[in-house]
């Protein structure tokens, strides 16, 4: 388990934060798309499983690659993201000519505040691309990167024994595989933390 030291989970505040969005509506990640039919079940299957835990879940399965920051034109604030920046990272991704590669999905895990499907990535194609994207432009929240699919955001402050004992009971869970293709520039509401992802842009990756 990826859980601090503290004997309670953190509850999600489902709110506006004024004072992070500071005036900006949107905000853009790159992730790739794991919305198959066998991950729609399965995400749907552990939160079934787990009912009670969470909060309403509105994003379709994905994994975080890079977080970029708010969409504005130009950057002005540290956060910001603009179209300068997007097209350093395109010619970047262009450059690596990175190749389509395969991932597992595997157990379920946690941090604090979310529970999660493993991310297995035994051919590196998620580091070759945070890589790729960092050379364009650097991330705005930097620190390790836990690559995972997240089943839902803790609705509640819960003591984590019982949350590993529910965890535990789903451990059996056989991985599924996902091929990644391309990647995806998303965006979505800063007003809804878990508000639903919109795609941007889609960059194919070199066929094998």
């Amino acid at each position: 388990m990826h859980f601090s030291s503290s004997p309670y989970t953190l509850a999600l505040e489902d709110r506006d934060y004024p004072e992070w969005r500071r005036g900006r509506a949107r905000y853009a990640i790159w992730m790739v798309d794991a919305d198959t039919a066998p991950l729609r079940e399965r995400v749907g299957r552990v939160r079934a499983e787990l009912a009670g835990l969470f909060a309403p879940h509105q994003r379709s399965p994905h994994i975080t690659l890079q977080v970029c920051g708010f969409i504005s034109e130009p950057a002005i604030l540290d956060d910001d993201f603009d179209g300068a920046m997007l097209a350093r990272q395109r010619a970047a991704l262009a450059a690596a000519r990175l190749p389509t590669f395969t991932l597992d999905i595997g157990g379920i895990d946690s941090f604090d505040s979310a529970a999660f499907l493993r991310v297995r990535d035994p051919a590196r194609g998620l580091a070759a691309i945070r890589a790729a994207l960092a050379a364009g432009h650097p991330e705005v929240c930097p620190g390790r990167y836990t690559p995972h699919l997240t089943i839902g955001l803790y609705r509640d402050r819960f003591a984590k024994r019982a949350v590993r004992r529910r965890l535990a009971a789903l451990a059996a869970l056989p991985p599924l595989r996902l091929a990644v293709r391309d990647i995806v520039l998303a965006g979505y509401a800063a007003r809804e933390l878990d508000g639903p992802l919109e795609t941007i842009e889609r960059v194919a990756l070199v066929q094998q």
